[in-house]
């Protein structure tokens, strides 16, 4: 090989390596790019979505202020609907304006900005004009809350009007979030697919130099999937395990019990009077309560083959290996005690005046002629026992049928 062909080739490799270092480095620039607009878009999505909720908890509380009889019970409303109002407010500056929680700058696209400024939804309009009405009525002395009051009467009649453009805009940010998402990944693909094509060249010109790239990038890319794959297997608001993971680890360790014949103990939980914890507290509290339960779940599982996920709702579900009946009842009541020792309050719970849980509990063992979901059908069946008998305690389930 001639020292001018050497060197012809020399720049080709230098030049592929160049494209191929550029190119890896904007495909995880664009993975980072893609996450951070997934979460951004999530920020936004839950903001809009949240200024339904509050919107209908300012209908509620605005109608609660005119018929409440007791003075102190409407101070009450009267401060909570103040509450709703400024919440509304902040959440609506934040979608306009801009939020501080956010990775990049949140500018309107040009659909938002003709839905919240332009007719016939105007979205600003309906806000500002919603929450100056129930404003003054919150502020309206004692004599004029009545039926006929006409800020009540404006907040009857145009509360269904806005609910539906906040739902429409809920889906807007939907949809334009996919969007970007579904941009990004095709800058992702394309990336990849120019990077192949690279390595292909250098494969057929350089040889060795190559393989060791191809391993490299390789060896990248899969180390990505992994990353991918795990933040799938994880319950966004928790943290813990999600039921996909569950169904995946329960399977395994199915087939695996069948060759070792250890027992498998499963524990599934429920948070006792959950949606009249909602609906007392609100959804953000309910969101926070899962995450405690949760966290308190997991800390309490201390053996390294144990495994907590949510299983859905407010449900959780605890996998035990090679767990007898009384190992297994000896954990059911520490997550139990555990959670019931969070304090969380639950005023409209029948039982005690703070949060629990009710457990159904199922040991079996592992039969390549049963499919794993008969012991979960067991643990729900021995959960609603539980339900039954009075929350707040386990019940194990009998597989002697």
């Amino acid at each position: 090989m001639t020292i001018r062909s050497l060197s012809k080739l020399t720049r080709a490799y230098v030049t592929a390596l160049s494209l191929i270092a550029l190119l890896t480095l904007a495909t995880f620039i664009t993975m980072y790019l893609s996450i951070l607009t997934q979460r951004d878009s999530a920020l936004l999505v839950n903001l809009s979505g949240s200024q339904r909720w509050l919107s209908q908890k300012a209908a509620l509380l605005s109608v609660e202020l005119v018929y409440i009889a007791d003075s102190t019970e409407r101070d009450r409303t009267r401060k909570q609907l103040r509450s709703i109002i400024d919440q509304v407010k902040t959440n609506h500056l934040a979608l306009v304006k801009g939020n501080p929680n956010l990775t990049a700058s949140h500018n309107l696209s040009p659909q938002m900005q003709e839905v919240y400024f332009s007719p016939p939804i105007n979205m600003n309009s309906q806000i500002n004009q919603y929450l100056s009405e129930a404003l003054a009525l919150a502020d309206e002395p004692e004599h004029l809350l009545n039926s006929d009051n006409p800020h009540l009467a404006y907040l009857l009649h145009n509360s269904e009007n806005l609910l539906e453009s906040l739902d429409q805009i809920v889906s807007m940010y939907q949809r334009e979030s996919e969007a970007k998402v579904q941009h990004l990944r095709m800058v992702e693909i394309s990336s990849g697919l120019t990077i192949l094509l690279t390595l292909v060249f250098l494969g057929l010109y350089i040889f060795r130099p190559l393989a060791n790239t191809l391993f490299r990038e390789r060896s990248q890319l899969e180390k990505a999937n992994q990353e991918l794959s795990l933040l799938s297997s994880v319950d966004g608001l928790t943290g813990i395990a999600n039921r996909r993971h569950f169904n995946q680890f329960f399977e395994q360790l199915w087939l695996q019990a069948t060759y070792t014949r250890e027992p498998i103990a499963l524990i599934l939980c429920d948070i006792d009077f959950f949606k009249a914890y909602n609906d007392t507290y609100g959804h953000l509290q309910g969101d926070e309560c899962l995450k405690k339960v949760a966290a308190s779940l997991k800390s309490s599982l201390k053996r390294q083959g144990d495994f907590v996920a949510r299983y859905g709702g407010e449900e959780f579900i605890a996998v035990l290996s090679n767990t007898d009946v009384e190992g297994a009842l000896k954990i059911a009541e520490t997550l139990r005690v555990n959670v019931e020792g969070l304090e969380i309050p639950h005023l409209l719970s029948s039982i005690t005046p703070k949060v629990t849980i009710s457990l159904g509990v199922a040991i079996g063992y592992a039969d390549p002629a049963k499919q794993p979901e008969t012991l979960i059908e067991a643990a729900d069946n021995a959960l609603y026992q539980a339900k039954q008998g009075g929350r707040n305690r386990y019940k194990l389930a009998d597989l002697s049928g």
